[in-house]
């Protein structure tokens, strides 16, 4: 396979960089070379002083924020205008993004809409908490389904033709729960709503990758997320709206409107073009070089992605030439590490407890707390919006901090915020309200910009293209899968534990989560989607023992210790094998 000059060895931020070694030529230094370079002195010795113990404190994370910002991968080859501005790019790439992100609205308005739906039905029906769970996650069983049938509609239609008919699928799923008769029909109509949830969920993000370059991949793939919470909040916009419809009317147009977007979604993804990615993989180069020329800057950007791409496709298809794909994703270590690091990153995105929040915010208000259901209503709002707005930081952030980062820098506000909810149960109803609300909120700010997005990022853009289908719908079922346990039992659990049990479990899946992170999850920032398989080469103990010598090392700093002067190599961010 051909390399072209410069993509080897892609530079990502590592936590610790050789202070008398810079290997890496750094943003600041390409775009702003008047800076000056004493400022950043790395040599200088530390001060002993309580004012140099202070200089060198705030030195140590302006050093850390420089580093970040390295010239990585696919901005090796940016011009100076776009090194200086990142998101200066076609319009045309935007207006993709934007209406094949429009899919997850659909997602974000179901989590929301059952919320507000379910204080009316579960009296309508006379359901108990069993069945009250089975109803609200009944799109999840959908979704496990979907994301399976994903598989064959992407290999098959593509990602522009999967979301399409995921779109038509929903449409006919918000029908039925609207006019279903009786609670039986109301579950078939929450499943047939679930599948189109789970071929979007598997199809968006990797839409979303495969068509933004790479240095700003992780801000335009999270653009998934912004959906989803933006959709939430619309839906919690609609309950307010219908909740004081009289009847049995209310809770059904609630849950047929999200048939809106799906229609939105539906006309407008059929003048979208395909994924290049996709198309060269099935042959229509021509095509796919014509759609990288319509979404890139230069036209020498859009034929080195080309090359690049199509390179890369020639390789996977004759290394898996007459192999199962799905043995492939096992058999193959890079390619396990990188399925397990997906699972994970979705296990914890589920199990910090979010969605149980975002399901049942209305029924934890309504019925635990003990206020009115208007009362309960407008603090949904307050939460959806909360989780819309928090959202928006991602794109200043995530291809700058890294993936990495965002979740480490979160985790810990998030558990902290899981203990206040729980037990502000001890206190007065007006106390509980405050705190509980507070809480929430807090959660949702540090969740939004990092837990909510990141895992859908980095499963979007870790896996090789010949199994990236294959491997995105094994992340995706299992998602929904640890979505609808979190789901289902949230009720029972409440029950049988009391708040302040249910909160502190998830307060220590979190806390397990953050372990897991901090260890096993390699930094993706920078790496080009055909790179990308240099992250996993290594074994996780190895990438674990490389961030625990870069914490201590860190925290020797930090504190102005004395750190042996060696270099500690990233052991996924080595080149590229010689032959490739």
């Amino acid at each position: 396979m051909t390399t072209l000059a410069g993509t080897r060895g892609a530079t990502v931020w590592n936590p610790v960089v050789e202070e008398t070694e810079q290997p890496y030529s750094t943003y600041s230094e390409s775009s702003n070379p008047s800076m000056e370079a004493s400022e950043f002195d790395e040599n200088m010795p530390p001060q002993r002083s309580s004012s140099g113990r202070l200089s060198n404190f705030f030195r140590f994370f302006r050093k850390r924020r420089l580093q970040r910002t390295q010239v990585a991968g696919d901005f090796q080859f940016a011009t100076a205008a776009q090194r200086e501005n990142p998101f200066r790019q076609p319009f045309r790439l935007y207006i993709l993004s934007i209406f094949a992100a429009l899919g997850a609205f659909i997602v974000g308005m179901d989590i929301s809409l059952v919320s507000g739906a379910q204080i009316f039905y579960n009296t309508q029906f006379g359901l108990n908490t069993n069945y009250q769970g089975l109803t609200a996650s009944g799109t999840l069983i959908g979704a496990l389904f979907g994301s399976i049938l994903s598989i064959f509609a992407n290999n098959v239609f593509g990602r522009r033709g999967t979301i399409f008919f995921a779109s038509m699928i929903s449409i006919g799923g918000a029908l039925w729960e609207a006019l279903a008769p009786s609670w039986p029909m109301l579950l078939l109509g929450r499943f047939i709503v679930g599948i189109a949830m789970g071929m979007l969920s598997c199809t968006v993000p990797v839409f979303l990758a495969e068509t933004t370059p790479a240095y700003i991949r992780g801000a335009l793939t999270s653009l998934y997320q912004q959906s989803v919470a933006t959709g939430i909040f619309i839906g919690y916009v609609v309950d307010a709206i219908f909740v004081y419809v009289p009847g049995n009317i209310g809770w059904r147009v609630m849950l047929g409107s999200s048939m809106v977007p799906a229609i939105v979604e539906g006309c407008g993804i059929i003048f979208l073009p395909e994924t290049p990615r996709w198309l060269i993989k099935k042959g229509y180069d021509e095509y796919a070089l014509n759609v990288l020329l319509s979404l890139r800057s230069t036209r020498e950007q859009a034929l080195r992605d080309f090359e690049m791409v199509k390179d890369t496709v020639l390789e996977e298809r004759q290394a898996s030439e007459g192999k199962n794909l799905y043995l492939e994703t096992i058999r193959v270590a890079s390619n396990r590490r990188a399925l397990i690091v997906g699972i994970m990153l979705q296990l914890f995105q589920q199990f910090c407890g979010m969605n149980t929040i975002m399901y049942y915010v209305d029924y934890t208000f309504h019925h635990m707390v003990g206020v009115s259901r208007r009362t309960s209503v407008i603090a949904s709002m307050v939460a959806g919006f909360a989780n819309a707005v928090f959202t928006i930081p991602v794109y200043w952030t995530i291809d700058s901090y890294g993936r990495r980062s965002l979740m480490l820098f979160t985790f810990p506000i998030m558990v902290a915020m899981l203990l206040v909810g729980g037990f502000s149960f001890f206190g007065s109803q007006w106390l509980n309200f405050t705190l509980v609300i507070i809480s929430i909120a807090v959660f949702i700010a540090a969740y939004s910009p990092a837990n909510g997005p990141v895992p859908w990022v980095v499963t979007a853009e870790i896996y090789p293209l010949y199994i990236r289908s294959e491997c995105m719908s094994i992340s995706t079922f299992c998602n929904y899968m640890f979505n609808f346990v979190v789901s289902f039992s949230w009720p029972d659990m409440l029950a049988s534990m009391t708040a302040q049990g249910a909160y502190g479990f998830y307060a220590l899946m979190t806390t397990i989560g953050f372990l897991y992170i901090f260890f096993f999850m390699p930094e993706t920032k920078g790496y080009t989607l055909e790179q990308m398989k240099v992250v996993f080469e290594k074994s996780s103990f190895d990438i674990a023992r490389y961030h625990w010598k870069c914490l201590t090392q860190n925290a020797k700093r930090l504190l102005c210790l004395s750190v042996e002067d060696s270099h500690i190599t990233s052991p996924y961010d080595t080149p590229w094998p010689e032959d490739l």
